[in-house]
């Protein structure tokens, strides 16, 4: 480095001669060096090429500072200026090397030295130099450096001839080569051990020859090798050429590659190699270009551009110093890239050229993604994909990309995705608080449901992450979150999640994130992503592995091809249609003129994606012409022909392949003064190895079974590498860490595997006839030599022996074992040595011995007498077996035998009369006895077993499991036996295992005064277990579950009520809520004979309670006391806080302690069980409801508007997807004056009416025209009129009806799909009035006319639908709530008296504690509006309460404004002293 690179700066300070008679006074001279303001610097990139000349040659602040480095020379010096005498010099030089931070240093080079003048003598004599033309210095050079990174770059040979030392010169590199790669191809050969860890350090002398071989010379190493050499030397030689990554590798790769001499999957691997180049050049990437314009072939194609992309980044991206990257290079690269956009005639291709733009990270980029981001005619897709191709400039540019994401994220007519996608990225540039605080108030007014959720979850995450990265973003986001209120969550909604951790004392942590984001498009989300990122050693690594998914329109794309024929091709039969109902649904579509309801015209499309490193990887296109093009590979006149394939499964086909990698590969140098650098690096090479024979048997003449054979021999070997080495133009040395692991795991299975009425499938697993290692590990620390020759014809090695560190010569272990032999007959010995607490520092602060010291482990596997041939697995699963009816007695009589339940007291239980007590039980053993089941029980049998065959002894396991439970699932029961051979154990007695498991729910309850009547209202299970050759070890579990005291008061107070008020539908609501079951007791006893599960129990019981005290500790109180209790007894009880389940109260009794937990919040809301509703159906916590009366209607979004029902039928929601729909639901006045509703609800198979007769105050019942009456449940419309409300249910569609108001639940299958007086149902508020012409409006009168039926029998009451007041939408805005609790509490004027009538209306609480808004439940005296209050009367009030951030408490608080509240249909939640 010469000294004019640097700043340096000069101290002149006059000194005092020790020898006053001196008549020259003498000067100390001060020299530093700022290495911090270099034009060139070792240990940091190198600038090339050098012969570009447009820029000028600044000094440039170094952007990494891992390096610090201080140098000082100290002159003393006598004499003037022209005529100068140097008497002492003294250099001072330390180089640090500090990854982490500035307080913690890797290692340092200390550099001392002193010169002093002893004598002046006048001789003159001359020192001749070398007579050699090519001279040569001990000292090091950084033009060496640079001249062997230019030939990797350019392939400018001249540059190498320059490259003086640490390079010798070989005189025979393509013999040298050939015997590296004989030797590699060698050590790739052994069955028994796999691939050999020395093929990795073979590999490794392979890629540093070629880095220094020019084209020519792989030309001839080519012919030697793999003109005559087998598949396996080709393999290898192309993958060290991708590996060593120098213009002439590359070029010659590109050079097979366009010979078609490579095949295209193997290419498209190669190419990838190349994206992270130790030296990539515009060379480089020249040539890439005239391969990617070249070939047509797909794989070959897309790798091309993506890896282009990577090596532009590499010449110009990030922060690279404009010498390395001329701004006409740069233009140069951008315009190539955006000419491959506009070019692009296909979404796939315009995506394919976004992703090689976001892999070249050039911020000049920036300006043509603006482009595509804001050209509102360009594909949505396409411009989601320019939001994230920004991704890589987040750090260059942060503001630009706010500054050009904000205004898209801000417009609410863009679509969600788009909006999500510009949101996401600004939040990754660590966004100033005055930015999200932008955000964050757009989101107070945002009308998108699905971007509020992605944005609320998003802020919630990042102001958890525990990464230093993300500290200023997550002071900003808990800022944000206070002004925002939650949303009730869905189980579909859009959502961001976060999993962070980090250690401070290493500076190191991951974080992986994963979000969903959906849309009213569908079902299926727009976009499913998730990203693994990394900081290692202080070094933030970002998209260090991730994966992403995005689809738009995929369920139409999928419906078509269901409806094209897929069913023929399965060979199920279609579904025959009623034809009156039929008819009727399209008669119903065309009388209304009905428009299909369709997101857009834009044909199905979906991709896959993978990204490494930030680097896009690969991408897989899924569209209607890519999967046109498949089936039509299969298709044969018009059906489709399977028979090709399965002739080549059925000859199979063989794999053999070799694929070599580098995982990473770092390295920096630090130079000292005294000339001697010093290297460090760390590297990570990988061999993978596959022979896999596959074939399969696909059955025919509707056997449905499929054979298949599998033979594999995967082997993986990798080290990785941690070296530092000192160099010199004779010698280098150093010391270096292995980490070795290798891996070699053989497979013989066959397997074959049926379907019909039921699910089997049996397995062959043949065990190795020889013995395998099947694992190692080991570390070794070793120091090493080399000696470099002037010239050599040999590959000069190393001489390295083990480093021993005396302090951990006493920590090692030896380890010889063998497990499984005694359990399955196999033998895995694992042997090796190790180094005492290899997870702790040791003494005097040595690091890990697992880092530092010599361990090595072996995993073999060894063959003996007793090892089997192989193993027999079978599993078999059928539903609905044997009897229609339960197959054996229950048990459940007896459960309540003796008083275990009400042994576990605390201090508030109000327990029942002994008296009620013993009647409850004696109901509840005749309702066991006899409960009858319906003839269509389920019944599931599970069954599975391994065998051994041949070696010395039998091994075998079996698993059987029944379930049974009515149709009701009111009563099921689960048996449950196994046997299998001991573990660690030489006998071979069956092990035994059985389980019985019965569940009771009491009868169900059909109204509150039954509930009330009702003696027995627990839900009871029953489980005993056995295991034990002899099944003598036992434990017997009993569980009842009930409402506390609380929840029984609450009960009791609610079915005494006697409200005439209440319609069947909020009674029934009234009947759900008192009917949950909010405690629950248990009771174990035990008899277990066996120490060694005695033991496991006692500390699975220890480390639970350990576990639950640190996960939960600031969450709750607890107490943990001795106590004195029945010997193998164990009682628990579990009670939760009534309806919401937010918190908790635990007590456990053992034998030996009392533990008592309160008040414990937990995370999410705890479901309580309901003898009302046993069972939920999976669909319906993915759909949405819409409540209809006779003025009001609450849609599926959410939206309540008031509206007229006249004696024509509404249409409700219908399937309004095609013109062949599924289903409509209508509902009318049955009278003009009256309240009573008629339903009506047609579906392909049935017409099914419902009609509310107000004389004999019933519901009457029709189905296809014929009245259905004392029926539990009418076959084909699965109608359950066993209770009021009556309930259909049908999948995908539920309604109640109590013959005044309807509910519809639908799921989200039907999202964009539906239409009629429930609204748009997209889970978007602002577009719900569409009519049935598929026109959106503002007038509801219009909106609701359109779904009017008009027909002979009935008369559209005009009178009333022209009247506005009738329609109206009722707000819930938060602004109103608030401003309506102020008004509540701060109305003034005159005093209100006794001589003042009052008015009465319902009077709105806040309780902030609990963040709830309580409404009284019946209307109380208040002062009328302009007075004060006088007197005050005291009087009990009962209220309700509702969360706080739920619309329906919004929407509350506003009504209750203008009118008194119906709230009787709420639970109560206290009563208070009102004045």
């Amino acid at each position: 480095m010469f000294a004019c690179e640097c700043d340096v700066t000069y101290t002149v300070l006059p000194e005092a001669s020790p020898d006053s008679s001196e008549e020259e006074p003498e000067l100390r001279v001060t020299k530093s060096i700022n290495f911090d303001k270099c034009m060139r610097r070792v240990g940091q990139k190198a600038v090339m090429p050098l012969e570009h000349k447009a820029e000028k040659r600044v000094p440039k602040k170094e952007v990494s500072r891992e390096i610090e480095s201080s140098t000082l020379i100290d002159y003393r010096v006598t004499g003037s200026a022209s005529e100068f005498l140097i008497k002492e010099v003294e250099l001072r030089s330390v180089y640090v090397y500090a990854p982490l931070s500035k307080d913690d240093s890797l290692f340092n080079t200390f550099v001392s030295g002193t010169m002093n003048l002893i004598e002046i003598a006048a001789e003159n004599t001359r020192l001749e130099g070398p007579k050699s033309e090519r001279k040569e210095s001990l000292m090091y050079s950084m033009e060496w450096e640079m001249s062997w990174v230019k030939f990797m770059a350019t392939g400018d040979e001249r540059s190498l001839q320059k490259v003086v030392a640490p390079y010798t010169v070989l005189m025979n590199k393509h013999e040298i080569f050939a015997r590296l790669v004989k030797t590699l191809v060698s050590q790739l050969q052994s069955d028994e051990k796999g691939v050999d860890i020395a093929a990795t350090h073979e590999m490794g002398k392979i890629v540093n020859i070629l880095r220094i071989s020019s084209k020519e010379h792989i030309r001839i190493m080519h012919k030697e090798l793999c003109e005559s050499g087998d598949s396996q030397t080709k393999e290898v030689f192309f993958d060290a050429l991708a590996l060593a990554g120098t213009f002439s590798t590359v070029e010659y790769l590109v050079e097979k590659i366009r010979a078609r001499e490579v095949s295209p999957l193997r290419a498209s691997y190669l190419l990838k190699q190349l994206s992270s180049l130790l030296a990539p050049s515009k060379e480089i990437v020249d040539s890439l270009l005239f391969l990617c314009k070249d070939t047509r072939q797909p794989l070959i194609h897309q790798s091309c551009w993506l890896t282009v992309g990577a090596v532009m980044h590499g010449v110009c991206g990030g922060h690279i110093d404009p010498r390395a990257c001329p701004r006409e290079v740069k233009d140069e690269f951008v315009a190539e890239l955006y000419q491959q956009f506009t070019k692009a005639s296909t979404r796939y291709e315009k995506t394919l050229a976004l992703k090689t733009l976001a892999n070249s990270g050039m911020d000049l980029i920036v300006y043509p993604l603006e482009n595509i981001i804001n050209d509102k005619k360009e594909d949505r897709a396409v411009r989601v994909q320019a939001i994230e191709a920004l991704r890589k400039l987040r750090a260059v540019l942060p503001r630009k990309i706010t500054a050009v994401l904000l205004p898209v994220f801000k417009n609410k007519n863009e679509h969600p995705e788009t909006r999500v996608a510009a949101f996401h990225q600004i939040m990754q540039t660590a966004p100033e608080k005055n930015v999200v605080d932008q955000i964050a108030n757009h989101l107070e007014f945002e009308p998108s449901t699905q971007v509020y959720s992605f944005v609320y979850s998003s802020f919630t995450q990042l102001a958890q992450s525990d990464l230093p990265e993300h500290q200023s973003v997550a002071e900003s986001a808990k800022a944000a979150l206070r002004l925002l209120l939650p949303q009730p969550s869905r189980p579909l909604s859009s959502t961001y999640k976060q999993y962070s951790t980090y250690h401070d004392e290493s500076q190191s942590g991951a974080s992986l994130g994963l979000s969903a984001l959906f849309s009213a498009e569908g079902l299926l989300p727009n976009e499913l992503k998730g990203t693994y990122e990394a900081k290692i050693a202080g070094k933030m690594r970002k998209n260090l592995a991730h994966f992403g998914f995005k689809q738009h329109n995929m369920e139409k794309l999928l419906k078509k091809l269901r409806d094209a024929g897929v069913e023929d091709v399965l060979g199920r039969e279609k579904r025959s249609l009623a034809r009156k109902p039929s008819e009727i649904l399209r008669e119903l579509y065309s009388q209304l003129s009905i428009t299909r309801r369709e997101v857009n015209d834009e044909k199905g499309h979906a991709l896959f994606y993978v990204r490494i490193n930030d680097m896009d990887y690969a991408l897989l296109p899924i569209d209607e012409e890519i999967i046109a093009e498949i089936l039509q590979t299969f298709t044969r006149d018009g059906n489709l022909d399977l028979s090709d394939m399965e002739s080549i499964l059925a000859k199979g086909f063989d794999a053999n392949t070799v694929v070599s990698t580098i995982v990473y590969d770092y390295s920096t140098m630090i130079v000292n003064s005294a000339g001697m650098p010093m290297a460090y690096s760390a590297h990570l090479p990988a061999i993978f190895k596959m022979n896999v024979k596959i074939s399969a048997d696909i059955s025919k003449n509707g056997e449905k079974s499929i054979d298949l054979v599998v033979s594999a021999r995967p082997s993986l070997a990798a080290t990785h590498v941690v070296k530092v080495e000192i160099l010199t133009p004779l010698i280098n040395f150093g010391a270096k860490i292995l980490h070795n692991a290798q891996l070699n795991l053989p497979v013989d299975a066959k397997t074959s595997v049926t379907w019909r009425n039921a699910i089997g499938g049996r397995m062959n697993l043949t065990v190795p006839k020889e013995s395998i290692r099947l694992a190692q590990f080991s570390t070794r620390p070793v120091t090493f030599l080399r000696v470099w020759p002037k010239e050599t014809r040999a590959y000069i090695q190393c001489e390295e022996k083990t480093i021993y560190v005396d302090q951990l010569e006493n920590r090692v272990h030896r380890i010889e074992e063998s497990f499984f032999e005694g359990a399955i007959g196999v033998k895995i010995k694992v042997d090796g040595h190790y180094h005492e607490h290899i997870f702790d520092k040791g003494d005097d602060g040595l690091p890990s011995a697992l880092l530092i010291g010599e361990n090595n482990f072996e995993v073999i596997f060894e063959r003996t007498e007793q090892t089997p041939t192989e193993y027999f697995l079978f599993a078999f699963y059928e539903r609905n077996v044997h009897s229609p009816t339960m197959t054996w007695r229950s048990n459940m009589t007896e459960f309540l035998a003796e008083d275990f339940f009400n042994t576990v007291k605390c201090d508030e239980e109000d327990f029942e009369e002994e008296a009620a007590e013993e009647e409850r039980r004696a109901d509840f053993r005749n309702y066991v006895e006899s409960y009858n089941t319906d003839k269509d029980d389920i019944h599931l049998f599970i069954y599975s077993a391994i065998r051994s065959v041949g070696g010395g002894s039998p091994h075998s396991g079996t698993f059987r499991s029944k379930a049974e439970c009515d149709k009701k699932m009111r009563h099921c029961r689960v048996k449950v036996e196994s046997g299998l051979t001991p573990f660690f154990e030489n006998k071979f007695d069956l092990w035994k295992f059985e389980s019985e498991i019965e569940m009771f729910y009491p009868q169900m309850p059909k109204t509150l005064t039954h509930l009330a009547q009702m003696k027995h209202r627990e839900v009871s299970v029953n489980a005993e277990t056995r295991w034990g050759k002899e099944l003598e070890n036992q434990i017997a579990v009993a569980i009842q579950g009930e409402q506390d005291r609380e929840q029984k008061k609450w009960m009791k107070h609610v079915t005494g009520q006697k409200d005439e008020k209440l319609t069947s539908m909020e009674e029934y609501y009234r009947l759900v809520e008192a009917s949950m079951l909010n405690q629950y007791k248990t009771i174990v006893k035990y008899d277990i004979k066996s120490p060694v599960s005695h033991g496991i129990i006692d500390r699975f019981y220890s480390l639970f309670k350990a576990c639950f005290a640190i996960a939960y500790a600031p969450f709750f109180s607890s107490t943990i006391e001795e106590f004195n209790s029945e010997k193998n007894v164990v009682r628990a009880q579990l009670t939760l806080s009534p309806m919401r389940g937010k918190y908790a109260n635990i007590t456990v009794h053992t034998p030996t302690e009392k533990v008592v937990v309160r008040d414990l919040r937990v995370g999410s809301t705890l479901p309580h069980l309901n003898i009302r509703r046993p069972f939920v159906n999976p669909l319906m916590p993915h759909s949405s409801q819409c409540t209809v009366g006779s003025h009001e209607v609450n849609t599926f979004d959410d939206v309540v508007y008031r509206t007229h029902l006249t004696t024509c039928y509404s249409v409700l929601a219908r399937d309004c997807s095609s013109d062949d729909p599924e289903f409509a639901i209508l509902l009318k006045n049955v009278h003009h004056h009256g309240e009573e509703k008629k339903m009506k609800i047609v579906t392909r198979d049935s017409i099914v009416e419902l009609e509310m007769d107000k004389e004999i105050d019933k519901i009457r019942l029709s189905v296809n025209g014929n009245e259905v009456a004392q029926v539990d449940r009418f076959a084909n419309t699965r109608i359950n009129i066993d209770i009021e409300p009556y309930v259909f249910d049908n999948d995908d569609v539920t309604f109640e009806f109590d013959g005044y108001t309807s509910i519809v639940t639908l799921s989200e299958h039907y999202k964009n799909k539906q239409c009629g007086i429930c609204g748009h149902f997209d889970i978007e508020r602002k577009n719900e009035f569409r009519r049935a012409d598929n026109e959106e409006t503002e007038d509801i009168d219009e909106f609701h006319r359109s779904y009017l039926v008009k027909d002979g029998e009935c008369t559209v009451e005009d009178e009333k639908l022209t009247e506005k007041r009738n329609y109206r939408i009722e707000s819930d805005e938060e602004d109103e709530e608030e401003s309506t609790v102020d008004k509540k509490s701060k109305k003034d004027g005159n005093d209100c008296d006794s001589e003042i009538e009052l008015e009465k209306g319902t009077l709105v609480v806040a309780r902030h504690e609990h963040d709830q808004v309580c409404f009284s439940m019946e209307p109380l005296p208040k002062c009328p509006e302009k007075t004060t209050k006088g007197g005050e009367k005291k009087m009990r009030a009962a209220f309700t309460c509702l969360d706080r951030s739920t619309r329906k408490a919004s929407r509350l608080i506003h009504k209750s404004d203008h009118e008194i509240l119906n709230v009787s249909g709420y639970s109560e939640s206290f009563i208070e002293m009102y004045k």
